[in-house]
Parts: structure tokens; C-alpha cells; sequence
């Protein structure tokens, strides 16, 4: 290991690139924003791009049932699965340069590094884009990352379904694309020694701490809700205001009583982001309204917790209403609270002293979720984050400096290194 510690990746080449590929493939005008949605054109080319980089660098790359791309840089071992590295491509509608993108650019730099200075490793090393992370075109975040850990209760055919607002299938925008890959998207026959992946923190904490490194232990448990509230049709004229069963109004004290237990409980956070109304007329008493919470803590029983008290609040609204308005819940998409495996977290946190001293380090559980969730089910896995500017994300102005980008590549580079190590000596099983 020590003969390794000297190699340093090229923070220029990754900051230009990084860069140079969104300004390309999915730039928004007149902002640094990004509009790279999973299995769009942009994101079709800039995974051309990237298929074609890897395999300049001699990789072997295969894409499976999901789109997922693994490039695999071989090492010396014949009988060893790859050690992963990654992220994702796509964004939000209106997103930055950094969620997701830092994590595949920075993969790429590590195998660019590893060829420059002629390292063989022990392990293979793999860089994985993981596709429609965000869920913004085919509703379902870390959706393939999801199939392939298997854990997911959304499994290949369900996700083959699922279709955008235009009403194309996800199997459809795999074909249309050509990333309708033959490889099976299950770790169980595709599978990794184990999986890093560096992020952006968004959110504020490592900046309002001064830290410049988040050596992240686990990711929050998550469930998703889609509520119907049912009332009656009638003329807004006419119907007079004490015999009105009025849709938009109860929802609109349900949509409040999310936020209000969720800072009353002080158990996490929750969340209204999409809302939908029926009739859409002004001269209308709305009669069916839908909405989405999502509802994240630090643990499952927590999120348990919390959602027994928001739904416990909406009963209580309702029975005040009294006014024949209702609502029914589905639960729509959950993610287990995920813990981070020793092995790896320890890698990063010795890279990361390495690099910038112990005090300059913070363990951290992530907010967001991430492909690393699901990938931690079945195999060892943990992440890095590395500040956002103000803790904005999911944003045009989302923001993570050149010199920050740098560093979260070079810590990479020293953990999967000495995880490598690790394993060639046989203190890592």
C-alpha cells in the first residue's frame, strides 16, 4: 500500500470534464443547471460517451437489463469480483452538475489514474452509472440499483412498466436508447466485491462545521405515500359554504398536519412535493385530490413512528371536517434504513485522515437516499460526501468547488486502493 499513497488523480482533468460533459448533455440555458433525465437523449449521449471512454482505458464494459453500465478494469486476481465504484448520470428536471455526476466523473478518474501510472491492482475495479437514480422520468427513485440488489419491492418486470408522463415505458426508453442491456441486472450473477461511491453532501452540515469530509455510516429510512382525498362536485356559486364537501380544502389541512407532526414529533422530516386536483376549474368545488409524502428518520421505527402520527392527525382533521370528505393511502415506494459495512467505511476514513487530517472528518448518516443503499443490502458499501455549497441541491445553483471535487476523487482513489490491499493480504475476507 505504501508504494500507493503517492499516486495522486488529475483534479484538473476531472473538473474539466466533469464540466465540459454537462455543458454538452443536458445544460440548461442561462444557468449551470442540468435537465438530464434518466434514458433521454442527453443522457443516451453522454452514456455513448462514457461506454466509449471506459473502454479507451481497456475495460471491459457490459450493460444489463436495466441499463446499468459496469466497466470493469481487470485486475490480477482471476477468482475476485470487482471492487465498484459509481453513481449516476441523470437529474432532476431542473437540476446541478454535481448530484449523481460527481460520483461517475470521479469513477472515470480513478480508472484514467490507475492506467496512467500502470497500478495492478489485486481486485477488478468497475465503474457503474446506475440508471434512473433520480426517478424523475420513470417515477421510483434508485430504481435499478434496486433490481439489481434484488431487496427492492419493485422487481424487473414492474419497473419495465412503469411509464413517463408521455406515456412511454421504461422497457421502451431501454430500447429506444439501445441500453436494454442482456446482462442480468442481479448481484447474484453480476456481482461486486464492494461498492464506494462519493456524492455530494446536499445538504449543509459538513459546510456549517467547516469539515471537508463526510465518511458516511448509514442512509435513512424512507417511505413514500400517495393520498386520495375524496369530496363532492358542486358549483362554486351556488352551493352554499356549510354543505360543501370540499376536496382541495381538506387536503390542504392534511398537507399542513404532515409538516406540523413532523416538527411536533421532532422524529424527521416529511414532505408534500407533488399535489394534483381533479376538476382544475375555478368554478368548481374540487371533488379528488392527490398528493405525495415522503417521510425520512434516522431509523425504520422512527419513519414507523412518524407515520403512525401524521395518519392518527389526518383522522383527527377528518372527524373535525365532518363534511363527508375522506381520504385513502398507498404506500408507493419505501427504502430501509441502511447501515454501511465496517470493511469499507474504514478504507475511506484512513484515506480520508491521510488526506486531510482527523479533524477535518465527519461521520455522517445520509439525509438523501442512494444507489449505495441498496447496493448495501447485498454487498460492502459506503460513501464519501464532500460539501455543497450552502446545502443546495436538486437545484441550478447546486454547487460543490473544483478543489472539493478533487479531493473526494483522491480519497476514492485511496480507499478502494487500500481496500484492494486489504483483500490481497487477507485481512478483508
Amino acid at each position: 500500500m505504501a508504494s500507493y499513497q503517492n499516486i495522486r488523480i488529475n483534479g484538473d482533468r476531472l473538473n474539466s470534464t466533469l464540466q465540459a460533459t454537462c455543458t454538452s448533455w443536458g445544460a440548461l440555458s442561462n444557468s449551470t443547471g442540468m435537465r438530464r433525465l434518466a434514458l433521454s437523449q442527453e443522457d443516451k449521449e453522454v452514456r455513448d460517451w462514457l461506454v466509449q471512454e471506459c473502454k479507451s482505458l481497456s475495460c471491459d464494459v457490459k450493460v444489463d437489463q436495466m441499463g446499468n453500465i459496469f466497466a470493469m478494469r481487470a485486475g490480477a486476481s482471476k477468482d475476485r469480483k470487482p471492487i465498484g465504484m459509481g453513481s449516476h448520470l441523470d437529474t432532476q428536471p431542473a437540476g446541478g452538475r454535481y448530484d449523481g455526476i460527481l460520483g461517475v466523473q470521479s469513477a472515470l478518474e480513478v480508472l484514467r489514474t490507475l492506467k496512467d501510472n500502470n497500478i495492478e491492482t489485486h481486485c477488478p475495479i468497475a465503474l457503474i452509472d446506475w440508471t434512473n437514480e433520480e426517478g424523475a422520468r420513470f417515477p421510483g427513485a434508485m430504481m435499478c440499483s434496486g433490481v439489481w440488489s434484488t431487496k427492492s419491492s419493485t422487481g424487473l418486470e414492474a419497473c419495465y412498466a412503469v411509464k413517463d408522463t408521455e406515456g412511454i415505458s421504461m422497457k421502451q426508453a431501454l430500447r429506444d436508447t439501445e441500453y436494454l442491456g442482456e446482462t442480468p441486472c442481479d448481484y447474484r450473477e453480476n456481482g461486486l466485491e464492494s461498492y464506494f461511491e462519493l456524492h455530494i453532501e446536499q445538504g449543509p452540515k459538513l459546510e456549517n462545521a467547516n469539515k471537508k469530509v463526510g465518511v458516511v455510516t448509514a442512509v435513512q429510512g424512507m417511505k413514500w405515500f400517495s393520498v386520495r382525498v375524496s369530496g363532492v362536485e358542486g358549483h362554486s356559486g351556488t352551493t352554499p359554504m356549510d354543505v360543501r364537501s370540499d376536496a382541495l380544502v381538506t387536503a390542504s389541512r392534511l398537507i399542513t398536519a404532515v409538516s406540523e407532526t413532523a416538527k411536533s414529533t421532532g422524529l424527521g422530516v416529511a414532505t408534500v412535493g407533488v399535489i394534483s386536483n381533479d376538476t382544475q376549474s375555478q368554478a368548481t368545488i374540487p371533488s379528488g385530490v392527490e398528493f405525495i409524502i415522503d417521510v425520512r428518520c434516522s431509523t425504520d421505527k422512527m419513519v414507523d413512528d412518524l407515520c403512525t402520527a401524521i395518519f392518527k392527525s389526518f383522522d383527527e382533521i377528518i372527524q373535525k371536517e365532518g363534511d363527508s370528505t375522506g381520504y385513502k393511502v398507498v404506500r408507493t415506494w419505501g427504502l430501509p434504513e441502511s447501515i454501511f459495512h465496517e470493511d469499507c467505511i474504514s478504507a475511506v476514513r484512513s484515506a480520508a485522515i491521510e488526506e486531510v487530517g482527523p479533524s477535518q472528518i465527519m461521520d455522517m448518516k445520509s439525509g438523501a437516499g442512494h444507489d449505495a443503499a441498496w447496493t448495501s443490502k447485498v454487498v460492502k458499501t459506503t460513501m464519501i460526501f464532500v460539501p455543497s455549497k450552502d446545502g443546495i441541491s436538486h437545484n441550478p445553483a447546486e454547487y460543490t468547488s473544483p478543489e472539493d471535487c478533487a479531493l473526494g476523487a483522491q480519497i476514492l482513489l485511496q480507499a478502494v486502493l487500500r481496500y484492494d490491499e486489504s483483500v490481497k493480504q487477507g485481512s478483508i475476507s
